[in-house]
């Protein structure tokens, strides 16, 4: 660690003398000769952090150097701030005289004291009798045209698992498939074998997906905490983040999620060993059908012994044959016939990974770029392997893949330690925080966070950092967690990770604080007795820090103390209350992160944001409240995200602010009404803007024009607001133009997969968006003049003869002149990969308006919500090619009087059925019996049903959860109903007529929940003990009676 430190200080160093830093503020020989001393000490740090593992003076003196390599950047840091200080005092001035002149004097004293120590500290290297070494690595190389992340998506080769996952597989989908408790499979092994790999091969497998109706992924790790266990398998599988704080609403929307499925839940990483805690959870998750089982992986036995049913299936290492094949495919890939002499060596090697999968991936990972015997030899004989041994067998194996990483990726990878380990890590917010300890820096072409994301590429290519799949659009790290004790050991007592608790002092040294967590209460580089962490403290205290983070914390202001913090580069408040920022924060120049997402209740910004002249990342996600923006944003020529721009109607704050400003990710312009001129818009340059790549663009109603003056104007706003073709979402809300410019016609919008078009009340024609080959969602919502989707041209020089080829998901909502999808009838296809589709209010559409040949080419629809339809009379013929769908929902359809006997008779694979707010539903017809697969019912809101339908009688043995919610006018629940032999869920909501449960109930063996709510009178009868209809509910396992 103390070699990756001092390259990056020596690389400061090279970079202040050559900017003439030194010569500016007088310190030129000092920094001179810090460097001579610097790089005296380097050429023998190779040796010394190898041999710090058998000698406790030498790793205490690498932890002196590395206590003193921070005093010296902090010094570095303080020469470069104070010089961009002074270059905006004129040089003629008395003031610029006086502050130089003062600089000079304090910081000259500190250079030489440093100087002094530094020199002490380089004496001592002579008795420890190190080698001097040469940097035998390159730096690592990137190439700017390379596309990033490509390589990262492929699967994981997996080897010599084979019979293990068919054994597992076997043992769910076959074996247990009738068990009617819960049946739990542990799989056990050593850190590194695959225990995690293995549950996802199960997982994943085809067989697996089709035998259970859900399957959740939590990986537990240290915190067996009951309420955080459940959130995570409600956030698995609804693939939502889930608010609840209670635990019996946790508990509730947790049976909700799998009552009645048989499921599969796979816990990962499991080291709980409190037999209360886990009866708890179980008691949770007796809700399921037969077979529903649940896999745990754990090192444990005793955690078998608490939780496991069935005998746990032991992991086992792989064989030498395995391991050399992992090793060789990550080493050498393609090229490994080329190279077959390197064979020999390699089989040595494996030797050394004793069976461990991780193990070979990172020793094949370290050995991808070395191709000569002599390199493969420097591996297989390098001193790390006679040691003496760490308690886990691989550390040395994942020890020595640290010491071939490039000098720029060490710190990078030890920095990954602060992390708590299993926990999941943004690849923006880490590489922003590589940025702000000076870790990463541009690199030719390349921007610092290019170099970062290639940076994150090559420690995933090399096994110290893995990608989590299925997790939201921006990119999710996390690391094994025996690579997080590796990077644990090599930062040792620079960091607290974030879950270490210490005694707090107030007089804790703040010179060596670098960065402050306050939600997580942790502070990190290097180690300290914590003080008791609040702002005021914080901002007193550490006034070197350079990652301050207070997100989703109580505050709600910044004191003006926060220009003290004069290092500070990221300074994070999103998700908290604060209304304003101080002016003092103007004054921190290096800044280069300022996080206020989601900070709803902020209305400004410092009047002189301009000033943070080194700021590149600003984030305002969802700042509604916020009314304009600084003045003169366009002076930032650093900015490199810009979430939002208000637009204002003074020069400083207009649209050509942007105009210089090369932006990327994603941008929205907010109040585009206040735009007074269309040039004004041109000025924005949206269409160089090659890096962005999510636009949304929205009008207010802060309008003072007339109807026509506004119709022309946003029409020539918004064809000057064309984006670059790079683009990849677009939203366009409020605009009051009638037609769409001819750019949302053209290849300009050839790469978006998104596009929401809202509350555009004038508009009388979509553009050709069935043109857009690679378009997977659209969203139209409040467009109310539109009548149809597919106007019917097709554009000049099109080739596709498919509309809408590439569409998952078409919401539709609130276009009241909406007569058809399209205009024509039309050979053309369309929508073949429409999975989802929402029609809501849209009261002029009557379904038979949509073809039959659009109707067969839905066969990937599973989820179709109708909202609003008066009558539902699709044609038959296209009805049978809606082969896939799972879930249909009926809503708000107040003149539909029965749900059509084609529909019923042709959706037979319907599980899932929702009939709401249908005002003239009485019943439901004989045909529901096509329904065979049907699962769940909700009949709710329907003002005239008297009676539960008896036509549910011919799916008892499929229907395994009715919910009847307001049915107002319903008075009983029918005595037939103990022949729904498969019900497991009935739940009965302000249904206030009904005044008893029925006696047939009693005989209801597979009902294992029940819920009664705003029924005062059933709710009385059902009181626990002394309700007259106790005794009839009360071998139900899982009851709720009365409000949640």
């Amino acid at each position: 660690m103390a070699e990756a430190s001092l390259n990056v200080l020596v690389g400061s160093l090279c970079s202040l003398i050559q900017a003439e830093i030194g010569l500016i503020i007088g310190v030129d020989e000092e920094m001179k000769k810090l460097s001579s001393t610097l790089t005296a000490i380097q050429a023998v740090l190779e040796d010394a952090e190898i041999k710090q593992l058998q000698s406790k003076s030498i790793h205490n003196w690498l932890v002196k150097l590395n206590d003193l390599a921070y005093d010296i950047d902090d010094i570095l840091d303080e020469c470069a701030t104070e010089v961009l200080k002074l270059e905006h005092i004129s040089s003629k001035s008395r003031r610029y005289s006086l502050k130089k002149l003062l600089f000079q004097r304090k910081i000259g004293r500190r250079m030489k004291r440093v100087t002094q120590q530094l020199d002490a500290v380089a004496a001592e290297r002579d008795k420890f009798h190190l080698r001097e070494t040469t940097v035998r690595y390159k730096p690592i190389e990137f190439a700017a045209a390379r596309e990033t992340g490509s390589s990262l998506n492929e699967p994981h080769l997996v080897y010599g698992r084979e019979e293990d996952t068919e054994k597992i597989v076997g043992i769910l989908v076959n074996q247990v498939k009738d068990n009617r408790g819960i049946t739990i499979l542990p799989i056990i092994g050593v850190g590194g074998l695959g225990k995690t790999t293995l549950a996802q091969l199960v997982y994943k497998d085809q067989r697996v997906v089709e035998h259970f109706d859900k399957r959740i992924w939590v990986c537990v790790s240290g915190n067996f905490d009951l309420k955080t266990v459940m959130k995570a398998m409600i956030e698995s599988g609804t693939a939502n983040s889930s608010d609840l704080m209670h635990l019996d609403s946790i508990q509730h929307c947790l049976w909700e999620l799998l009552n009645q499925k048989r499921y599969l839940l796979v816990l990962d990483d499991v080291w709980n060993e409190d037999q209360q805690k886990w009866s708890e959870l179980r008691n949770a998750l007796a809700c399921g059908s037969n077979g529903s089982s649940i896999i745990i992986t754990t090192r444990l036995k005793k955690v078998v012994d608490i939780m496991g049913t069935l005998p746990p299936h032991y992991l086992t290492g792989l064989s030498e044959e395995h391991c050399w094949t992992l090793l060789r495919e990550r080493a050498l890939g393609q090229d490994k016939d080329k190279f077959s002499n390197l064979e020999p060596i390699g089989n040595q090697i494996v030797k050394k990974c004793a069976g461990v999968p991780l193990a070979a991936k990172a020793l094949g990972g370290l050995l991808r770029f070395k191709r000569t015997e002599n390199e493969w030899n420097y591996v297989k004989e390098s001193e790390i392997w006679v040691l003496p041994q760490e308690e886990n067998l691989i550390l040395p194996a994942l020890r020595l893949s640290y010491y071939h990483l490039p000098l720029e990726l060490r710190q990078c990878f030890a920095y990954c330690a602060v992390f708590p380990k299993g926990t999941f890590i943004r690849k923006d917010e880490l590489i922003f925080m590589w940025m702000a300890h000076g870790y990463i820096s541009s690199k030719g072409v390349l921007e610092v966070e290019d170099v970062g994301n290639e940076i994150c590429n090559e420690l995933v290519l090399r096994s110290l950092l893995q990608i989590v799949t299925g997790t939201n659009i921006k990119t999710n790290l996390i690391m094994h967690d025996l690579v997080h004790d590796l990077a644990q050991s090599i930062m040792e007592d620079r960091t607290t990770g974030a879950h270490i608790q210490r005694n707090l002092t107030s007089t804790a040294p703040n010179s060596k604080i670098r960065q402050v967590n306050l939600r997580k209460k942790s502070v990190a580089f290097p180690t300290s007795n914590q003080p008791e962490m609040d702002m005021p403290f914080i901002l007193t205290k550490f006034c070197r820090l350079r990652i301050l983070d207070a997100s989703r914390t109580g505050i709600n202001e910044l004191s003006y103390a926060v220009g003290r913090l004069k290092h500070l580069r990221h300074l994070n408040l999103s998700e908290t209350g604060i209304r304003t920022l101080p002016e003092s924060l103007s004054s921190l120049c290096n800044l280069q992160v300022l996080n206020l997402d989601y900070c709803k209740d902020l209305v400004a910004l410092p009047k002189k944001t301009r000033c943070l002249i080194n700021l590149r990342h600003l984030l305002l996600e969802s700042c509604k409240s916020l009314k304009e923006m600084p003045s003169k944003i366009g002076e930032l020529t650093c900015l490199r995200t810009l979430s939002l721009f208000v637009v204002g109607r003074d020069r400083g704050n207009r649209l050509e602010e942007l105009q210089g400003l090369n932006l990327g990710g994603r941008l929205t312009i907010s109040h585009l009404e206040r735009v007074e001129n269309p040039v004004d818009a041109n000025k924005a340059n949206l269409r160089e803007k090659k890096n962005l790549h999510r636009l949304s663009l929205v009008w207010g109603s802060d309008n003072i024009a007339s109807k026509l003056e506004v119709e022309e104007r946003d029409e020539k706003v918004l064809e000057s607001l064309e984006p670059h073709r790079n683009l990849k979402s677009l939203g366009i809300r409020g605009f009051g133009g009638r037609f769409f410019p001819i750019w949302m016609s053209n290849s300009t919008l050839d790469k978006v997969v998104e596009i929401h078009i809202s509350y555009c009340e004038n508009c009388l024609r979509l553009p050709q968006l069935g043109e857009l080959p690679h378009l997977k969602s659209l969203t139209l919502d409040n467009v109310a003049a539109v009548e149809y989707i597919i106007e019917g041209q097709v554009r000049s020089g099109n080739t596709l003869c498919v509309n809408f080829p590439s569409l998952e998901t078409l919401y539709l909502r609130s276009l009241p002149n909406l007569k058809g999808l399209s205009k024509e009838e039309t050979t053309r296809e369309a929508f073949p990969n429409l999975e989802k589709l929402c029609i809501l209010h849209c009261s002029s559409l009557n379904t038979t308006c949509i073809p039959i040949k659009t109707l067969q080419n839905l066969t990937s629809l599973d989820d179709l919500w109708i909202y609003g339809a008066h009558e539902l009379c699709l044609p038959e013929e296209g009805l049978k090619s809606l082969k896939s769908l799972k879930r249909l929902h009926v809503v708000d359809s107040e003149k539909l009087a029965c749900l059509p006997q084609c529909w019923l008779r042709n959706l037979t694979c319907v599980e899932e059925l929702e009939v709401s707010r249908c005002s003239e539903i009485v019943d439901l017809p004989e045909g529901i019996k096509y329904l065979r697969c049907l699962k769940e019912l909700k009949l709710d809101d329907l003002s005239k049903m008297v009676r539960v339908p008896e036509a549910l009688q011919h799916i008892a043995y499929s229907l395994q959860s009715l919910k009847l919610h307001r049915l107002h006018v319903l008075s009983s629940l029918p005595e037939w109903l103990d022949g729904l032999k498969c019900l497991e869920s009935l739940d009965i909501y302000d249904c206030s007529k009904i005044a008893s449960i029925p006696d047939s109930v009693k005989g209801m063996t597979n009902l294992r929940y029940l819920c009664v709510e705003k029924c005062s009178e059933l709710e009385r009868r059902c009181e626990r003990g002394d309700g007259e209809d106790w005794h009839k509910i009360a071998h139900i396992p899982r009851l709720q009676i009365g409000e949640r």
